[in-house]
């Protein structure tokens, strides 16, 4: 072995080539690390691929001895690492036999910027032709403590799949008997529910880790042939597919469970999302809703939002990506080309559902029809047809030549916004009984917003009751109308058997002029996703809400301007 000061050298790396690493054994978990490089193709020798969070990259904690293969002597060093990735390699490292592993820090040489973002090109396909990813969850900060509750954390996720449903109404059960305290932690109770309380402190431990909150992580769970995640130990362990459905039940059915104890097993769930596919096959989501997903994950570099998800099926448009993983441009010149990308070739605005912000410009000069995707995102979108942005769009362009690019939408007024109010918390919408209303922050929500549209207008301006809930309905629904194609290509107006005629009103403008609206309301609102139920209430902090105070009036407003309802 070379002397401890010899860095090592990557060798030049042909194209359309990876470096595997050989891991070499120890019997011993103290022996230093020691690793074999060797440059192949994706589909040549087997191989295994961690998935692992890097922390912080200007600390570097420990060395590894690497050496290209048949090469003791030009190119052979020590390489810096990272603390966890250098747990994780201990705890990998088998003690007979050489393990061959890929892993982003050690296989790409990163100083180089060609070879980075040739590498980064082909991370789609190193994940998917890996026979399966090690994801390593981290190790234990306190050993004694943190074993016991990685232990309890994975065998129980395996029973709960066993018997959801039980399980899921044990929790419930004990929640309900109001023995838990702001933390979701026991404060009375049998010796069982005490029991069943520590129990879900460990899970809510096990999704707490820092892991799961790392964007890059949904490409490579997601692309895995199977993929297995490790805590503290690599025998500590469990099939990302046990996790899963866990999650995916819970988000369904659980949403007292996650609020109460405080579970971010949700964001796990957005993985579910981004990954869901239609019956066909082919993905359920467009590229900007699975960046919509993945959103509530977390990156340094915020070119990443968009650039991890690259090896995701919707990003291939007409056999080519959406945009190219270039790391010497600025996160706004990325953002930007991917909108003008995305409308260009799907020839659709849809991508306008997904941006959201407030009144102060935007800190990286965004244009405002351009999504910011590492910013907190304010408003969901609806997971429904609706009449907004459709593919017929002749009358858009896109000027590219200014110095900040223009889209250039011809559209139609159809209505004047009477007033507005401030975000509405989600959790004052619901009803339930009268002593409940009153102790809201603003009771009886709906009536307060009648009073200030409708009866607080001149009786010869003021709207009609029934044109009012269905304006209401129709903003709050976003014009959804039920999920027949023949409903959909019905006009508003014509909804057979599917809904309910809400009536024609006359709504008027604030000079009076009257304008008739024809209105269809859905008898039900389809469910928007499969989280949709408990997003609203287990965001997280992605998304905000404040009480209306009161209703605002602005100004004469077309139906393009900026509001909120």
């Amino acid at each position: 072995m070379q002397p401890q000061s010899n860095s090592y050298r990557h060798a030049k790396l042909p194209p359309g080539y990876i470096r595997v690493l050989e891991l070499q054994p120890s019997v011993s978990i103290d022996e230093a690390l020691v690793c074999r490089l060797r440059a192949q193709t994706i589909t040549d020798v087997p191989y295994e691929a961690v998935s692992y969070v890097w922390g912080k990259t200007a600390v570097y904690h420990t060395t590894i001895w690497c050496a290209d293969e048949g090469d003791t002597e030009t190119g052979a060093g020590m390489l810096r690492i990272g603390a966890n990735l250098a747990r994780a390699l201990l705890a990998y490292r088998c003690l007979d036999e050489p393990r061959r592993i890929w892993v982003d820090a050690i296989c790409i040489q990163q100083d180089d910027l060609d070879e980075r973002l040739a590498q980064v090109r082909m991370m789609g396909d190193i994940f998917r032709n890996a026979t399966q990813v090690l994801c390593w969850l981290g190790a234990f900060q306190d050993p004694a403590i943190d074993e016991c509750l990685a232990l309890t954390a994975i065998h129980f996720l395996r029973e709960f799949n066993r018997d959801q449903g039980s399980h899921l109404q044990q929790i419930q059960a004990a929640i309900h008997k109001g023995t838990l305290n702001n933390g979701g932690q026991a404060l009375q109770g049998s010796d069982d529910e005490q029991i069943l309380f520590e129990t879900w402190r460990a899970v809510k431990v096990f999704f707490d880790c820092e892991y799961f909150h790392r964007a890059w992580i949904i490409q490579e769970i997601g692309l895995a042939r199977r993929a297995w995640l490790s805590w503290g130990r690599s025998d500590l362990c469990i099939d990302w597919a046990e996790v899963a459905r866990f999650v995916l039940f819970l988000d369904d059915n659980g949403a007292s469970v996650i609020n109460e104890l405080g579970l971010k097993s949700w964001v796990c769930n957005h993985i579910n999302l981004v990954w869901s596919n239609k019956a066909d096959g082919t993905p359920l989501y467009d590229f900007s809703e699975v960046l919509h997903w993945a959103r509530v994950h977390l990156s340094t570099d915020p070119r990443d939002y968009v650039y991890s998800l690259l090896g995701h099926p919707s990003a291939v448009v007409d056999g080519q990506l959406l945009i190219e993983p270039v790391y010497s441009i600025v996160t706004s010149q990325v953002y930007t080309d991917l909108v003008i990308n995305i409308i260009l070739r799907t020839r659709s605005l849809h991508i306008l559902a997904f941006v959201d912000h407030d009144y102060k410009p935007n800190p990286m000069g965004l244009p405002t029809w351009v999504p910011d995707w590492h910013a907190l995102n304010l408003v969901a979108p609806l997971r429904c047809p609706t009449r907004a942005a459709p593919s017929e769009y002749q009358n858009v362009t896109i000027d590219k030549h200014m110095p900040k690019p223009r889209l250039r939408c011809r559209g139609t007024l159809i209505s004047t916004i009477r007033a507005f109010s401030d975000m509405i918390d989600p959790k004052e919408l619901a009803i339930t009984d009268y002593d409940a209303e009153t102790k809201k922050k603003l009771p009886f929500l709906l009536d307060h917003i009648y009073l200030q549209l409708v009866l607080a207008h001149p009786s010869e301006t003021r709207p009609r009751a029934d044109a009012f809930i269905s304006a209401l309905s129709l903003v709050l629904t976003g014009g959804f109308r039920g999920t027949a194609r023949s409903l959909l290509r019905q006009p508003l107006g014509e909804g057979g058997g599917a809904g309910t005629r809400a009536g024609r009103g006359g709504l008027r403008d604030a000079d009076g002029a009257g304008h008739d609206v024809d209105v269809h309301v859905s008898a039900g609102v389809h469910h928007q996703g499969r989280t949709a139920r408990t997003r609203a209430a287990h965001s997280g902090g992605r998304r905000r809400g404040g009480r209306p105070p009161g209703l605002q009036v602005p100004a004469r407003a077309s139906a393009g301007g900026r509001h909120r309802v």
